[in-house]
């Protein structure tokens, strides 16, 4: 859950918001009887759990708790506890929460104690037990999942219209262990975002057909208007036939206004800045590897292609053949864009591709941020 809290105020932070963490311990304004780990806080919960009359106790701890979050909050805050008013770990806490009335609170529900038979010495009707089945005024709960959802709703009696559903984020590009400064160039040059990235690891050179490539992600883009495609590599070193073809696909690409969609990273650097293990990283990243090439003499990029579980979008080529060994999606030779896309299309449809797209689409923290903007302003 740390990791979660701090992706929230990383991404809050980024978008203008000033957000502070107020924790028990660690980095943050510490307010030490926030810890669930705090000696009298657990102390408490062992006496809480026993069913012991202990009001004596927790109007102690819930006072200091109440006047330390009065001094640390400005009646203007609105505060994200998560977990803290659902779940029995300080009671004090959220009953010190339910006290500061006029604090605008988003109860970020990961767990209920109620729903949980592990939790079964809480689920009782009295104080202060029954703060777990009670919603506090000035509250917006929301939950991780539709699951949850239905939980808070049947626990606290709320409607489906009260209770968002955010659910939590990953880093993607953290998780396939990409660079700040890979990071960095796809942010330059308009890759990042939640559609399929199309990755052409090739020199710019007539023979690998760079413009069917372009023109199969105009007609792409009915099916997925989020596309991106990448040409990864320089200019081929040999011919000086390769800048007039270089200007030609540029001319393509703003003819058929895709200057959004197909992205040349040569144009982001001199020297060119893609290195060998930046490849590895756009590989990881790629919905799928397209390759239109009328001639190769091996298929190196197919293997790169199969060593980093990328599907495979190419012609019809013996040496590509060679390679994949019929793993692959291919198009005939003499195949028009709407056929080459087809096959993009069938590529990106298996159940593994759909995944990935619906991670890429609704679990990156990039698109969950706004969704969190939006809980934010409407609790505020």
């Amino acid at each position: 859950m740390e990791a979660i809290i701090g992706a929230h105020a990383r991404l809050l932070r980024e978008r203008g918001h000033d957000v502070r963490v107020v924790c028990g311990r660690g980095d943050g304004e510490v307010i030490a009887e926030v810890d669930s780990r705090h000696p009298d806080v657990e102390t408490l919960y062992a006496a809480l759990a026993r069913g012991e009359d202990c009001s004596r106790d927790f109007e102690i701890l819930r006072g200091r708790l109440r006047d330390k979050l009065r001094q640390a909050l400005p009646p203007s805050a609105v505060v994200i506890a998560h977990n803290v008013l659902t779940m029995p770990f300080n009671l004090a806490l959220a009953a010190a929460l339910h006290d500061l009335e006029e604090i605008a609170i988003v109860a970020w529900t990961h767990d209920l104690a109620w729903t949980n038979p592990r939790y079964e010495p809480f689920r009782q009707r009295h104080q202060p037990y029954s703060l777990l089945q009670t919603s506090r005024p000035n509250t917006t709960y929301v939950a991780i999942s539709q699951g949850r959802r239905d939980e808070i709703m049947s626990v606290l009696q709320l409607r489906p219209d009260e209770v968002p559903v955010v659910p939590n984020g990953i880093d993607l590009e953290a998780l396939v262990h990409v660079r700040a400064a890979t990071s960095d160039l796809l942010r330059r040059a308009g890759l990042e975002g939640p559609g399929p990235l199309l990755l052409a690891p090739v020199r710019v050179t007539r023979r690998k057909r760079i413009e069917l490539a372009i023109e199969a992600v105009a007609a792409l883009r009915s099916a997925h208007p989020d596309v991106r495609l990448a040409v990864s590599g320089p200019l081929g070193p040999h011919s000086a036939d390769n800048r007039a073809y270089s200007d030609e696909l540029l001319a393509l690409r703003a003819q058929l206004g895709v200057e959004r969609e197909v992205v040349f990273l040569h144009q982001f650097g001199d020297p060119h800045p893609v290195d060998d293990e930046m490849m590895g990283e756009l590989y990881r990243l790629a919905a799928a590897v397209l390759l239109p090439s009328e001639s190769e003499g091996f298929g190196i990029p197919v293997l790169e292609a199969g060593a980093n579980r990328v599907p495979v979008v190419c012609t019809d080529l013996e040496v590509f053949r060679e390679a994949h060994g019929g793993d692959a999606w291919t198009f005939a030779d003499h195949a028009t864009p709407k056929e080459i896309a087809a096959a993009v299309v069938s590529a990106l449809s298996t159940p593994q591709a759909r995944l990935q797209a619906r991670v890429r689409r609704e679990y990156g923290w990039e698109s969950i941020a706004e969704r969190i903007e939006e809980v934010i302003a409407g609790a505020a």
